[in-house]
């Protein structure tokens, strides 16, 4: 019996000794945020591909209408965060549109709304 138990105990030791790469299960959730404060439009996002060792490529656009009025980009491997501020027009109705893309292939916009108060 004892001989048994030993044989289990160096099986299971053996097992969980075993290196394993496991993949990193990562959230993917790259929504752009758009807020303001008085006449100041702040625009960020943190946008993650699902392995760590992607290469992203990021670009915030912001636009009053179908009028361009600034734009934000960068890279990074696994995430990248992306932000900026302009001056923008109380009352005004703003998108924030963020192109992005993973190992060179390019993934859906994403776009936000949001109105200045």
């Amino acid at each position: 019996m004892k001989r048994r138990m030993f044989s289990l105990a160096a099986l299971l030791l053996l097992v969980l000794s075993i290196s394993v790469q496991a993949a990193q299960l990562r959230a993917v959730s790259n929504r752009p945020t758009l807020s303001f404060s008085g006449t100041t439009a702040s625009c960020y996002v943190n946008c993650k591909g699902t392995s760590t060792s992607d290469d992203l490529y990021a670009t915030l656009t912001l636009y009053q209408g179908s009028t361009y009025v600034d734009s934000w980009s960068g890279s990074g491997t696994g995430s990248v965060f992306v932000s900026g501020q302009c001056a923008v027009k109380s009352g005004k109705s703003y998108a924030l549109t963020l192109s992005y893309s993973v190992n060179g292939a390019a993934k859906p916009s994403v776009s936000v709304t949001n109105t200045c108060p």
